[in-house]
């Protein structure tokens, strides 16, 4: 006969005594089914000693949090002369020796904090232990996992970009850090502290050779500092270096946005108000072309002519969809073409000073630009990576440690999980006449 209680308790080798209710929490109290356990020094049969009554918390249940009241058997060897003398049983699969969680609630709770679902004070909260006991249970477990040489593998197709760890204070910088994301699964490599070219070279230099041979492609913002450290890195291979299309098209539509602030300063000699022309068309001149309807062409035509006298917000205007231009296709030599028109258009004697600025930023990453063309590498899983890493941040509440910051990352962005599969209900049955 299949005993319910051990069933219900999901732990092999443990029956249940009793079940009572203290209070709000559910006391569930336990033994081992073992009764014959050899001296581990002499092999002789022990005999039971004493009792030894333990108390773990482990996950709820019921809406109850639950406490496990283990009835420890405490062994005598029978050989008087052994030195054993006297042991308490163990069982380091169900909790660990002088642990106060079971390993079934510190599993959870690691989970928990994995799919953000809560915060460690919130699970040290639900199972009614310390902060301390929930995180030092989170570092045993989490740290295999992040640490394991398997979890990412080969990278041939790799995205650096960065985010702020701790925002700037009266005494204190701006800090960032920079993810490493493999962009063909998403899965976040690691972080590390910093932005600079000697930053990324001293993270390359701590990577495994095997691993730095398999990177081929490697996508970033347009950062001297990543560059320098990508080209000059004796660590990589030939690599072919790319920059996120995301990136140019946004600097080309700062350079519109920084033109229209001048120009409505110069005419109106305050910074944009609701009535004003150009600043109540702001959204729609950053819209593609090709998504503005014959209404929104009527208005971008009033406000230019209203706001703009000496047609510098429409270069700009124009060199922002010539920018578009070279993504709109994938043919590498009509993306080249696009590039030498937008190149052209802002290099032109009456061009503006953001057009002139953006045109120096496009020459000096020419090649990076045009290389997505050719890999079809972007930053898209690093964009979304750098969304749960802010996610997580606003879970804690910011951080202030690294280490705990770069586990917390890695636990939930930094490997595949495992989730609950779906179960399909059965449909209801007719009811019999």
């Amino acid at each position: 006969m299949v005993d319910g209680s051990a069933l219900w308790l999901g732990a092999a080798g443990f029956v249940v005594l009793a079940v009572r209710v203290e209070g709000e929490e559910f006391v569930v109290a336990i033994e081992t089914t073992r009764v014959r356990v050899a001296c581990p020094a002499c092999g002789l049969i022990a005999v039971t000693k004493d009792r030894r009554r333990v108390r773990l918390r482990d996950v709820s249940s019921g809406g109850r949090p639950v406490i496990i009241e283990w009835l420890k058997r405490v062994w005598e060897c029978a050989d008087p002369r052994c030195e054993t003398r006297t042991w308490t049983e163990q069982r380091p699969d169900f909790a660990g020796e002088r642990r106060v969680l079971t390993e079934r609630a510190a599993h959870w709770a690691c989970d928990q904090l994995a799919s953000l679902e809560g915060t460690t004070a919130s699970v040290a909260r639900r199972l009614g232990v310390s902060w301390s006991t929930v995180w030092a249970a989170v570092l045993e477990h989490a740290r295999p996992l992040i640490d394991d040489p398997a979890r990412v593998g080969e990278s041939a197709m790799v995205g650096f970009d960065e985010t702020v760890f701790t925002h700037a204070t009266r005494g204190r910088r701006r800090r960032f850090v920079t993810c490493a994301v493999d962009t063909s699964s998403g899965l976040v490599i690691d972080v590390f502290e910093g932005r600079d070219s000697a930053d990324l070279g001293r993270w390359l230099a701590r990577q495994p050779a095997d691993w730095c041979g398999t990177v081929g492609v490697v996508s970033v913002d347009p950062h001297e500092g990543y560059r320098n450290a990508l080209i000059n890195s004796p660590f990589l291979g030939e690599v072919t270096l790319v920059v996120d299309p995301f990136h140019i098209v946004r600097l080309a539509n700062q350079a519109l946005t920084r033109c229209r602030q001048r120009v409505q300063q110069e005419q109106l000699g305050h910074r944009g108000r609701a009535r004003d022309p150009l600043y109540g068309a702001r959204k729609l001149l950053l819209l593609g072309a090709e998504r503005v309807d014959e209404a929104g062409w009527e208005r971008i035509h009033a406000v230019l002519r209203a706001g703009d006298p000496g047609d510098e917000v429409l270069g700009c205007w124009i060199a922002k969809e010539l920018v578009r231009d070279v993504y709109l296709t994938d043919d590498p030599a009509e993306a080249e073409a696009a590039l030498d028109a937008a190149l052209a258009w802002c290099s032109e004697p009456e061009a503006t000073i953001e057009q002139r600025r953006l045109a120096k930023t496009l020459r000096r990453w020419r090649d990076e630009i045009l290389a997505h063309h050719h890999t079809s590498a972007s930053n898209g899983k690093v964009e979304a990576a750098n969304v749960t890493i802010k996610q997580i941040k606003r879970s804690g509440r910011g951080f202030r440690n690294f280490a705990n910051y770069r586990l917390r990352i890695l636990l939930t962005a930094g490997r595949t999980r495992e989730h609950q599969p779906v179960t399909r209900l059965r449909a209801r049955p007719s009811s019999v006449a």
